[in-house]
């Protein structure tokens, strides 16, 4: 059971980023860089993106070894999932839309009239892994040729800024690819976890309008700023509560927005009952440069390719909850 302190802390940060946030963090394909909502962004140039969950594959970790921890040899069990995930975050995303199909990842508290945007909230119960990958990027040319071009370079005149591609290869590290260029390789952090989403997909009809939130969003919306569509979704979560208390709803008001608050909150009390059903899922991951949506397409479709392994810890099978997996020996 999660402390009361812990649950209090988790949920009232979960409340604020619902309910808004002020800060700015925006990555475009020329590598401009706004002001990071953290220090670690900050100093990194990573950015989080949540992704439409997709399954991992559960494998032993360093704990599974008999005595890994000290303690007597016996047989290894998974831990519960819930234990086996170690952090706590919620992170919210705003991707804008531009006229030509682009998408410029951030954060952002205003909105100009004419404008979308897809503004995401996730709180996620999760292990970090990292990925190891080949990225090349490859940019074209006026006359219809590509090439490739270096990864965090300007583009020449001669290349169109609205047609840069990605290519993405996963790396084995235990057997390295003689022809992969080792500068062209990057770990990437892909969080595996369960979590809540709320999304809303927005257009700014008014002069302008604050997204800086979803419960703000509901209210803009009502007084007729902006009009869009809301969604609740659980990632790796299910159970008839579960179920039960998510929203049915489409159009996008306070009251709607509102009631996706109350969903959330809801919903995550039922996290540690013992009849909600919980799988791990990848549910985002972190851009290791500034590349916009065709470098993330093209991480998501490499990665989703074969089920990413996630180290799971164990402990001994006397101490162990009766719906753990058993490890290996």
């Amino acid at each position: 059971m999660i402390p009361a302190r812990t649950r209090l802390l988790v949920a009232v940060s979960l409340a604020l980023a619902l309910g808004g946030c002020a800060s700015m963090h925006s990555f475009t394909e020329t590598g401009s860089i706004g002001v990071s909502t953290s220090l670690g962004e900050s100093e990194s140039g990573y950015t989080y993106v949540p992704v439409d969950p997709f399954p991992v594959k559960s494998v032993d970790g360093d704990s599974c070894k008999e005595g890994s921890d000290g303690q007597a040899a016996g047989k290894r069990v998974w831990k519960p999932l819930l234990e086996a995930l170690p952090d706590n975050a919620v992170r919210m995303l705003v991707e804008q839309f531009d006229r030509s199909g682009g998408i410029t990842y951030g954060t952002s508290k205003a909105g100009a009239k004419g404008e979308s945007y897809r503004v995401t909230v996730d709180y996620i119960n999760a292990d970090t892994i990292n990925v190891p990958v080949a990225i090349t990027r490859l940019a074209h040319q006026a006359n219809g040729t590509k090439h490739e071009v270096d990864l965090f370079s300007e583009l020449g005149p001669e290349h169109d800024p609205k047609r840069v591609s990605y290519r993405v290869q996963r790396i084995d590290t235990t057997a390295p690819d003689p022809d992969v260029d080792p500068r062209a390789v990057f770990n990437i952090p892909v969080y595996v976890g369960v979590g809540l989403r709320v999304s809303a997909n927005v257009t700014v009809i008014g002069a302008n309008a604050n997204i800086s939130g979803i419960g703000v969003i509901g209210y803009e919306a009502e007084a007729e700023r902006l009009r869009g569509s809301l969604v609740v979704q659980t990632l790796g979560i299910n159970g008839k509560a579960i179920a039960a208390a998510l929203p049915i709803q489409s159009e996008l008001n306070r009251t709607t927005a509102q009631n996706a608050i109350v969903a959330v909150g809801s919903i995550k009390s039922l996290l540690y009952a013992q009849e909600t059903i919980t799988s791990p899922r990848v549910v985002g991951l972190y851009l290791p440069f500034p590349g916009g949506k065709p470098l993330v397409n093209a991480l998501i479709s490499e990665l989703s390719k074969n089920r990413a392994d996630w180290p799971r810890p164990c402990t001994v099978a006397a101490t162990a909850t009766t719906d753990a997996g058993v490890a290996a020996n």
